[in-house]
């Protein structure tokens, strides 16, 4: 078992790596639990709750709402919660997402904490104090940042993912591996086998690597004031992705790291030797789908809360292990998108 520490001004975050579920109870308080998970993670685990109210949504991005936010919050205050209470998310990316936002707006804020179930929430979604949930087609527009008090990695819990679910995961372990760690980057490509095989030794080790890269960068930027935007890397071209084709998140942002890449080769920060590692990687890892961008992916973009005053902080590439932060033009964004969509069409 590894722990790791996150401190920062909203209070300190305990991150456990290889426990196991039983483990939760002894971190958590006697009474005034609720527990925050969906449908899908009630029928594999819910004999393994701790004694608590459950509150079970549906799966999936759909309930990523401010109205199932609300939705919890007035089954909690039916239930009796108080400013006392406890708030345990079980689950997955979006149960962390919703959880955690919960967690801040009741009461003005209540304790929580996250047991995490699938590659992706292991690996970023539940660590960090990010919370958010999606305005229509814009993904975590509203949100806050509150740190849960801990979370507990039962890397025994991803040997029931769907090979899809385990995909998406590596798709945030390689992005954490691109931004900060170029040895880490080669381990997770040698190691692409083992992680859809769901050996948990080797994935184990990977993502307790990765939640290094990523517990180092908040602690210095808790709020993404500056350095914690290189955690968005792929995100800004992933989202876009994500809300149009409908594929797993961290598929989309493997998608937006390739594309990111070809901006930064476009933009003369990285060499073009750096893209074809990155993107036979992720050919060798089932990453590399084909998408072209949509017509509106600039008005998009400009949407997006990394866009500021007409400009858009994109993260880019110095090379594989490297990044830089560039304020682009919504106008040489066009042109890009422009010349990557027409090469995309030459290809197919």
């Amino acid at each position: 078992m590894n722990r790791i520490r996150i401190n920062s001004p909203g209070g300190e975050s305990l991150i456990i790596l290889g426990g196991t579920v039983d483990d939760v109870v002894t971190l958590l308080p006697q009474r005034g639990l609720f527990i925050i998970t969906d449908r899908n993670v009630q029928k594999l685990y819910g004999k393994k709750f701790p004694p608590g109210e459950v509150i079970a949504i549906e799966p999936g991005e759909k309930s990523k709402t401010l109205r199932m936010v609300e939705e919890i919050c007035s089954k909690m205050l039916e239930a009796g919660a108080d400013r006392s209470s406890f708030i345990l998310g079980f689950g997955g990316g979006v149960v962390c997402d919703i959880a955690g936002m919960v967690a801040s707006v009741y009461m003005r804020g209540v304790r929580h904490a996250f047991v995490s179930t699938t590659l992706l929430s292991q690996v970023d979604a539940s660590i960090g104090g990010k919370t958010g949930v999606n305005l229509g087609e814009y993904k975590n527009t509203i949100g806050t940042f509150r740190q849960p008090e801990f979370v507990l990695c039962d890397h025994a819990m991803l040997t029931t993912l769907p090979e899809a679910e385990v995909r998406s995961g590596m798709g945030e372990l390689f992005k954490h591996a691109v931004i900060r760690d170029r040895n880490l980057f080669f381990d997770i490509s040698a190691s692409a086998g083992h992680i859809i095989a769901a050996d948990t030794a080797v994935t184990g080790d990977l993502i307790l690597r990765a939640v290094r890269v990523k517990a180092g960068v908040v602690r210095h930027d808790p709020l993404e004031k500056g350095q914690r935007r290189i955690l968005n890397f792929g995100h800004t071209f992933g989202h876009v992705i994500e809300t149009h084709s409908g594929i797993p998140h961290g598929v989309a942002v493997a998608k937006g790291m390739a594309i990111a890449a070809e901006l930064s080769v476009w933009k003369g920060e990285m060499a073009h030797s750096e893209l074809r590692l990155l993107q036979t990687a992720l050919e060798k890892a089932g990453l590399m789908t084909c998408h072209k961008l949509p017509p509106d992916v600039v008005s998009m973009i400009s949407r997006d809360k990394k866009s500021e005053s007409g400009r858009v902080n994109f993260v880019l590439l110095k090379s594989v292990g490297r990044t830089v932060i560039r304020k682009i033009s919504t106008t040489e964004l066009q042109a890009f998108v422009n010349y990557y969509n027409e090469k995309e069409s030459q290809s197919q």
